[in-house]
Order: C-alpha cells, then sequence, then structure tokens
C-alpha cells in the first residue's frame, strides 16, 4: 500500500501520511518502539507540511508518539506530545469532543505514572465529563 501510494501521490500526500502511521500502529503494537515513532514522525512531518500545525490528524500523531513515549517510560516527552495533540484537539475540535477527552485521559496516565495523583485525577474528571 505505501509503495503503491509513493508511486502514485508522491511523498507529500496525506494518503502517503497515513500509510506511514499505519505501519507505526503495527511497529508499536510489536514493541518495536523505535520504529514506530520513527513511522509516526515520517506521517507527522508530511501531515504538518500538507495540512498545517493544526489540524486533527497532526494532533492524532502527536497522541500515537506520546502513547509510544509512555510504554518506552519516557514521561517527559509523553507528557509534552500528549499536550500538543490537547491543545490542537481544543482549537480545532472544541471542548466537548471524545478526541479531547481521550487527551485528557492520556495526560492523566502519564500524570499517575509521574505519581501526580491529584493532576491524574483532574483530568480523568476532566474526560469522564465531556
Amino acid at each position: 500500500s505505501l509503495q503503491i501510494r509513493l508511486s502514485v501521490l508522491g511523498h507529500n500526500h496525506p494518503d502517503v501520511a497515513q500509510s506511514y502511521h499505519n505501519i507505526g500502529v503495527v511497529y508499536h503494537d510489536q514493541g518495536k518502539y523505535d520504529q514506530a515513532v520513527e513511522m509516526y514522525n515520517k506521517s507527522l512531518q508530511i501531515r504538518l507540511s500538507v495540512l498545517g500545525h493544526n489540524h486533527p490528524d497532526v494532533a492524532w500523531s502527536y497522541h500515537s508518539i506520546g502513547c509510544v513515549y509512555l510504554d518506552q517510560a519516557k514521561i517527559d516527552q509523553a507528557m509534552d506530545m500528549h499536550d500538543k495533540s490537547l491543545q490542537i484537539r481544543l482549537s480545532v475540535l472544541g471542548h466537548n469532543h471524545p478526541d479531547v477527552a481521550n487527551s485528557y485521559n492520556n495526560i492523566g496516565v502519564v500524570y499517575s505514572h509521574q505519581g501526580k495523583i491529584d493532576q491524574a485525577l483532574d483530568n480523568f474528571k476532566k474526560s469522564l465529563y465531556i
């Protein structure tokens, strides 16, 4: 799929970005975290150049990278990625969208890993009330 999309659409197309993202998902599921981040970053770079910085697909890329970083115990990097995802989602989707709830939940998980239980609880509640 990726090779076909590359040959037909070129390197800078949202569908190519989606293929890279999908490959990243497979690597993540296999526990191949470095390869997953590499694929997610390729997807992110295409999405940024084609869709701009304030697009739900860009937020999804940040979300996915954040999930890998959390699995790698790179807690600060995970928080940074999930916060970037949240800010885009709030800006584009508004405060009552399921993807915003997902971001608050992810940030709650990161805070929980940091032992910041009060902040984790606050974010879990924000997620719950959406």
